[in-house]
């Protein structure tokens, strides 16, 4: 095994975040990159912003990098985040969040969120070609 070369569908398994094209969305802006099991994104997302109740199978966690969210989850807790919180949602469970103030987050999701990226099918980046 040492002397054969793996294969693996990506062009590169190194990237650059300055190299990851930007998904305009009307709540900010994302840079996506997604595996097979896993994705993650890095978002600037404008105060004000709500993104209304909501659930899906994959699971979730949030770094807040920048700025102050309010979230309120199906299970009844709620929290209000800063800088430097994580948050954990497990596959299924609602929730829903306001963006009180200019947020900068980085985001996992497992499995990859095609829903919102179907382009992650083919493309790391998410692009639809």
């Amino acid at each position: 095994m040492a002397d054969e070369l793996q294969t693996t569908r990506f062009a590169s398994l190194i990237h650059n975040l300055d190299d990851i094209p930007v998904h305009k969305m009307p709540f900010g802006e994302m840079k996506v990159l997604g595996g097979d099991q896993v994705m993650g994104f890095w978002a600037k997302l404008n105060g004000g912003s709500h993104i209304p109740a909501h659930s899906h199978p994959n699971e979730q966690i949030t770094w807040l990098m920048k700025g102050r969210f309010d979230y309120k989850f199906g299970t009844g807790e709620e929290a209000t985040c800063e800088a430097g919180s994580l948050v954990l949602i497990p596959g299924g469970i609602e929730h829903e969040v306001w963006y009180v103030e200019d947020c900068e987050i980085v985001e996992f999701f497992s499995p990859p969120r095609t829903d919102m990226f179907p382009g992650l099918v083919d493309h790391p980046y998410g692009i639809e070609e």
